[in-house]
């Protein structure tokens, strides 16, 4: 059956390299929502444990209850209507009227909006937020904030800094005017982690760049990352066609010579790209044959076993999109292997 390759050398060596940027493990919160970025959550809930990392973000209280073994802290990003007070969780308020939802004693992140205008509480409705919280008798444990553009080339990340700034100071002013303690603050995200040479937040919140990837523009200096995932398939079958034998839906490739043709176990369904049998699609130095169907691919030769994705990035400019869509897509119930 196909697989994936979880390399833990690879994995330690990007929390090694953001570590070392940030200033020590205890700054960097690892992102583990939406399984992981597909990597698989249990797994590298374990792995970050193992390496020493105590903080773990992810999408839903459900995540949060599958890793809470492996964190001292757990930021959980969406609210549902199943908040559950535990020391270990803070939830994310993104509006106001969260807050009125929220159980007494509950830890909350506030998260402001300062330029993404996405989620988040604006920058002019805080005083009220954090009045509010108070009032509820919420622990206010973090405040947070999201950057737009710090993955490309421009000014707009140091803009979106100085608004963030601003928030800080004012939040200390509120906090000491309502005799509460200061709350953690975070920002950054695996490319302003990479980007920025001095981080002055208590902790970052890296996702892509665990996992061994950033879409950075060259012209910033960059540490090596290294991919943590690799996706094999097994075969199924092998076929000795003639030349002029069309393969698959369609027949959108025909054999220019007899060869001989296996199909693997890796399709659509699994979460990789359906690729039409349209231009020339290679997974390393074999070309796909015909259309990728929803179980199966089909390539030349015979080998047991082939290496479908080792490097997201080159998958993804085939497909005109980015690592993240590739990787978030692996079907969760392929079965992953943590290698040394």
């Amino acid at each position: 059956m196909a697989r994936i390759e979880l390399s833990q050398s690879a994995f330690f060596h990007n929390l090694s390299l953001l570590s070392q940027k940030l200033g020590g493990k205890e700054k960097l919160a690892v992102v583990l929502k939406d399984n992981a970025y597909g990597h698989g959550l249990v797994q590298m809930a374990r792995l970050s444990q193992e390496y020493g990392i105590q903080r773990a973000v992810v999408r839903t209280l459900f995540e949060a209850q599958q890793i809470k073994q492996y964190f001292r802290d757990i930021i959980i990003l969406n609210i549902d209507e199943n908040i559950t007070p535990d020391p270990t969780y803070s939830y994310t308020i993104n509006h106001l009227l969260q807050i009125d939802h929220i159980p007494q004693g509950t830890a909350v992140e506030l998260k402001i909006d300062t330029g993404m205008h996405r989620n988040g509480i604006p920058a002019n409705k805080l005083h009220e937020a954090v009045q509010r919280i108070n009032e509820k008798k919420l622990h206010l444990k973090g405040v947070m904030t999201h950057f737009r553009s710090a993955d490309e080339i421009g000014s707009e990340l140091f803009w979106q800094l100085q608004q963030w700034k601003s928030i800080k100071q004012e939040v200390c002013t509120l906090c000491e005017t309502l005799r509460i303690p200061l709350p953690l603050f975070h920002s950054a995200n695996s490319a302003a982690a990479l980007r920025l040479n001095h981080y002055e937040d208590d902790f970052a919140r890296c996702g892509i760049a665990i996992y061994g990837y950033h879409h950075l523009p060259f012209v910033f200096q960059t540490p090596p990352l290294k991919p943590v995932l690799k996706l094999y398939a097994k075969k199924l079958s092998t076929l000795n066609l003639s030349k002029g034998a069309r393969i698959g839906y369609g027949g959108t490739f025909t054999a220019p010579e007899d060869m001989s043709v296996s199909t693997y176990d890796i399709g659509y369904g699994d979460g990789f790209f359906r690729f039409n049998g349209e231009g020339e699609f290679y997974l390393g130095d074999k070309k796909v044959l015909g259309r990728i169907s929803m179980d199966s691919l089909a390539l030349e030769g015979e080998d047991e076993e082939v290496c479908i994705l080792n490097d997201a990035k080159e998958t993804a400019r085939f497909f005109g999109t980015i690592s993240y869509d590739v990787l978030v897509k692996l079907n969760p119930q392929i079965q992953r292997v943590v290698t040394h």
